[in-house]
């Protein structure tokens, strides 16, 4: 390739979509390119960046322009920062590279152009070094597939340990919310959106139609919850992902309402396909601070669904529905209402049978008596007892911090196991690096710090206090956060498999456990079963004890 003019250099930059254990600056890599391009002589004539790209993707815009300026004969060398940023294809695009570089044709094998040369300046490779250049250049480029299979794995992996961990696995926002600095409970109060959140709820709530208050919102131009959320964080509008242009605002939908109004997170849940994720007591796990009450959730869906259940007289409340479970099968108990001349029926039933056809021969018990035996259980087992509520501490900045220094200096082990830090300059950085995070472990276990964790605290009130001043929608309440389980059914073929299994369960995980039976001479013609375990099945044994 000698010639009396400079030789052409075309450039490329990829940086990446999601950071990774090389999170590199866009600037700070075309940089080097050109000190390279100064300190060889070449004379650049393209540059050319692929900006949140997937090394995994090989129809890039830029990526493939570049080659262009080899094969079209634009360029004479082709300069990028490592292999890494070309493709993580490993030796399916290696070997069209290579064809590229010694002007070959991609399906004859023929040389058809003037070769070009290669060089990158992180890996030192350069074509010009014959054969031991076509080495590296194929190992380095299968080691970049193999880290990303890597990174994908290890990404598939925290997705299934933060589910194993009831944490929140990602995703947008929740509008109302932002994301908090540090700790589990990750989302705190948004002082723009969340505002604007409660005012719909109270809109609603006071008998707006839905529609209408989608109509003001668009006409007093309030961001939907995809733009205000590019621009709490990125200061900017919304971009075409191919383009970069901005995107006209979306408007506010019946449909965006719904969805946000009825979505539990409202309350600071973590959802899981907008399903309620529960601990192993079942009580639901947190993400942040509630947006609106408890109340004010009950009321907001009771007045999203009566604006579209058909006119008819509606069902009277079911203190249970949902909450007790089928002694047999263990699916949920579902309230089923009906009116016939002169007399009212109110049954519970499982849904194991009427939904699931699952065959479960526990039969429909009265709902008036599964709700008295409740009643008369709180009354005798927990009445005399403080409600308790439970709050969560989070950690100190220190416990957090040396959590994260803990987990990078694993994720260096595995990459040192795998064989990422190879030769002088890679067990270099790989000590250095150590070492670094070394330092840090040990000043953070040096200092004072609190684990995050529950904490119980009284609420001044006993449980039969509670229970007689509270309607149906705080009753349930009640009834979930004291983790009491409930099991009814009119009769049973043999045992009751689900409150066994249940019991034995608990007999295995949980150091203190309470049940009471109801027989049908009890209640007036059912089975009803109430379960405690943790903290409030010790208090109640105390108290039995005592």
């Amino acid at each position: 390739m000698s010639r009396s003019n400079p030789p052409r250099a075309s450039l490329y930059v990829r940086l990446s979509r999601a950071s990774d254990d090389r999170n590199l600056s866009k600037q700070g890599m075309i940089d080097d390119l050109r000190a390279l391009c100064a300190a060889r002589g070449f004379t650049e004539v393209a540059l050319h960046v692929d900006d949140g790209q997937s090394g995994g993707v090989r129809d890039r815009p830029a990526f493939r322009a570049w080659l262009a300026d080899a094969v079209e004969g634009r360029a004479d060398v082709l300069v990028t920062w490592h292999v890494d940023r070309l493709s993580r294809e490993g030796l399916n695009v290696a070997a069209a590279i290579l064809d590229i570089i010694e002007g070959k044709d991609p399906d004859t094998g023929k040389k058809v152009r003037p070769e070009v040369r290669l060089l990158g300046y992180d890996d030192r490779l350069d074509s010009a070094d014959g054969d031991g250049f076509r080495l590296n250049f194929v190992i380095k480029a299968e080691m970049a597939r193999a880290e990303l299979s890597r990174m994908r794995s290890r990404a598939q992996s925290r997705v299934k340990r933060l589910r194993k961990e009831k944490r929140s696995t990602g995703g947008l926002t929740p509008y109302g919310y932002r994301r908090a600095l540090r700790g589990q409970l990750e989302l705190e109060h948004d002082p723009v959106s969340a505002p604007i959140l409660r005012e719909i709820v109270q809109r609603i709530i006071a008998g707006e139609s839905i529609n209408g208050v989608s109509r003001d919102l668009n006409a007093r131009k309030i961001l939907s919850p995809r733009d205000h959320s590019a621009m709490r964080d990125t200061g900017e509008a919304r971009k075409d992902k191919d383009t970069g242009q901005p995107l006209p605002p979306q408007a506010w939908t019946d449909m965006t309402l719904r969805r946000m109004l009825t979505n539990p997170v409202l309350l600071g849940y973590l959802t899981d396909n907008r399903q309620i994720v529960r601990d192993d007591d079942g009580n639901p796990v947190l993400r942040g601070k509630p947006l609106i009450s408890e109340d004010d959730w009950s009321t907001l869906q009771e007045s999203i669904n009566g604006a579209r259940r058909p006119k008819h007289r509606s069902a009277p409340d079911a203190l249970l529905s949902g909450e007790a479970s089928c002694p047999q099968c263990g699916e949920p108990m579902h309230f089923h209402w009906m009116v016939k001349p002169g007399r009212e029926y109110r049954y519970y039933r499982c849904s194991g049978r009427t939904k699931l056809k699952n065959g479960c021969a526990a039969g429909a018990p009265r709902a008036e008596q599964v709700e008295q035996a409740v009643a008369d259980g709180i009354y005798a087992t927990i009445g005399h007892l403080d409600v308790m509520r439970r709050i969560w501490l989070p950690g100190d900045d220190t416990a957090t911090q040396l959590a994260a220094v803990e987990e990078r200096l694993s994720e260096l082990r595995e990459d040192r196991a795998a064989g990422l830090f190879r030769g002088e300059k890679g067990t270099a950085e790989f000590r250095q690096m150590y070492a670094s995070l070394e330092q840090q472990r040990e000043e953070l276990a040096a200092q004072p710090s609190r684990a995050e964790g529950w904490k119980y605290v009284p609420t001044g009130k006993t449980y039969r206090q509670l229970w007689d001043e509270s309607g149906t929608n705080d009753r349930r309440k009640l009834l979930r956060e004291s983790g009491m389980k409930i099991f009814a059914a009119k009769q049973l073929e043999g045992n009751p498999q689900a409150v066994n299994q249940l019991w034995e369960k608990l007999t295995m995980t949980e150091s203190d456990r309470y049940m009471v039976h109801f027989e049908p001479s009890d209640t007036g013609g059912c089975h009803v079963w109430l379960v405690w375990h943790g903290d409030l099945a010790a208090r109640i044994n105390a108290k039995m004890s005592a």
